[in-house]
């Protein structure tokens, strides 16, 4: 995922507004915007130059609502649909 502008940038932020960056903006390779570990004084526009690749159609929250899921459905999303965002 690029640096979300729609969130805190490269300062961190919350999870759950990086599907929707996905959904409203788009993601990048890796070779383009690789993962870092820490991104403190990082700028979003020195990812400005790539390339969009992908993008959400749709997202949710797993159990429905904020709070309202656990391990149980968690497991179960992954084994249905492949991949969750989560937080800690």
């Amino acid at each position: 995922m690029t640096c979300n502008y729609m969130n805190e940038g490269c300062e961190g932020g919350w999870p759950h507004f990086n599907v929707f960056l996905a959904e409203n903006g788009h993601l990048v390779t890796e070779e383009c915007a690789p993962y870092q570990s820490a991104t403190r004084g990082d700028k979003c526009s020195n990812y400005a130059k790539c390339d969009p690749v992908s993008k959400i159609k749709k997202s949710y929250l797993v159990g429905g609502g904020w709070g309202a899921t656990s391990e149980k459905k968690m497991m179960k999303e992954i084994l249905r649909n492949g991949p969750i965002n989560g937080d800690f």
